[in-house]
């Protein structure tokens, strides 16, 4: 069955966008936030953080996800993934399967109080009401001019959709506000929790259309607005939306985002011959090589996953750049002349998982990744690794 590209962009924006409208209200009761916030555990850890949160922001924007682009395109439901499974705990150790229910009601009936009777909302039936409203209102966002550029049809049977609900989870928590420095960028903070939506072919894993909304990207007081931008990478239907303020500041040397963590000999191999600076969060360094902040983010550990990557790798792809593992780079003996073929066959997929380790690295990039706005920008970082 042949699906309109046009319709699909559209329903991810309205479905990113309605994540984001989460995302806020929680953030904004502070008492429900504490309430909510519980700490992953065993599989579910991600190792590089000694302290990694799982919400009901998560898990609600998830299923919202899967509910809206279920009843839009019948039969994607089963091929929708994500980070976070449906099953909630929260802090006084009471749990529910979080779902969309029937309607508004009976969905707040659930988030309060489940038939087990386990108050996960405290008995907030206030908060729960809230919380509904926004999973079953009709949010229609206006995805901006570009969209009526783009005429593409793909298969639906063919179509995988990655979710990352909250990227940058420990930011989100803590609540901070960033400071963005000169080019734009901020280090820490709210701005830098994305919503990410990626699809993919099942077929080819390529990434195909992405949609990356930050519900905190500029505050007016105690009031936060939102920005989002996607792209589509359908063979000759590369098209993606302008950020409100693209960034251009002639830039004489390549800036490379790495994450704090980043090996120091990596790091040392790469500020020889560029910037390296440091943000929160991969999906918004992601972002921020889309943007024009950075040329490039650069890791070369497994601590990315297929939902972080997939939503911004599509969009990056409609740009002429692209995301590949930062071992195939180590690995590359030919010259920079066949730069262009490594960045077409090299491509991260997202249909595969990977075979050994514990559950939860099955979707990771277990080589690590290099995520480029072009090919100049691959060929400098291939010559940074050749030089050292």
């Amino acid at each position: 069955m042949k699906v309109s590209a046009q319709s699909l962009i559209q329903a991810l924006v309205n479905a990113s966008e309605k994540g984001a409208k989460i995302a806020r209200v929680i953030r904004a009761e502070s008492a429900l936030l504490e309430l909510l916030v519980q700490e992953k555990c065993g599989d579910q850890k991600n190792r590089r953080f000694l302290q990694d949160f799982k919400t009901l922001a998560d898990v609600l924007v998830q299923e919202i996800v899967r509910h809206d682009l279920s009843g839009q395109f019948p039969g994607i439901g089963g091929s929708i993934y994500g980070e976070e499974s449906n099953r909630f705990t929260n802090v006084l150790g009471e749990s529910i399967s979080v779902q969309l229910c029937e309607d508004q009601d009976a969905t707040a009936r659930l988030l309060c109080r489940c038939p087990e009777m386990c108050s996960v909302l405290d008995d907030n039936m206030a908060a729960a009401t809230m919380l509904a409203r926004v999973a079953h209102e009709q949010v229609v966002m206006d995805a901006g001019s570009k969209l009526q550029e783009v005429n593409a049809e793909l298969d639906l049977d063919d179509l995988g959709v990655w979710i990352d609900p909250i990227d940058s989870t420990a930011q989100y928590i803590s609540g901070l506000c960033g400071v963005p420095d000169g080019s734009g960028l901020v280090s820490c903070g709210l701005q830098c929790v994305v919503v990410l939506l990626g699809v993919f072919s099942k077929s080819s894993g390529l990434p195909l259309v992405g949609v990356c909304n930050r519900p905190f990207a500029q505050t007016t007081g105690d009031k936060w607005k939102g920005d989002l931008m996607w792209g589509i990478a359908v063979e000759n239907s590369r098209v993606f939306s302008l950020p409100s303020e693209k960034t251009n500041n002639n830039k004489q040397k390549l800036v490379i985002l790495m994450s704090q963590s980043e090996k120091q000999e990596v790091k040392k191999k790469f500020q020889a011959s560029g910037t390296v600076q440091h943000a929160s969060g991969a999906g918004y360094k992601l972002l921020c090589v889309n943007q024009g902040i950075a040329d490039a983010y650069i890791l070369s550990k497994n601590s990315t996953y297929m939902w972080d990557c997939c939503a911004p790798h599509a969009i990056l792809l409609a740009q002429n750049g692209g995301v590949v593992s930062y071992k195939s780079l180590c690995d590359f003996k030919g010259d920079l002349s066949s730069c262009s073929e490594l960045s077409l066959k090299h491509q991260i997929t997202y249909h595969q998982g990977n075979q050994d380790g514990p559950s939860s690295q099955k979707w990771c990039n277990q080589d690590g990744i290099v995520a480029y706005c072009s090919l100049e920008a691959l060929k400098s970082i291939i010559q940074a690794i050749n030089n050292d």
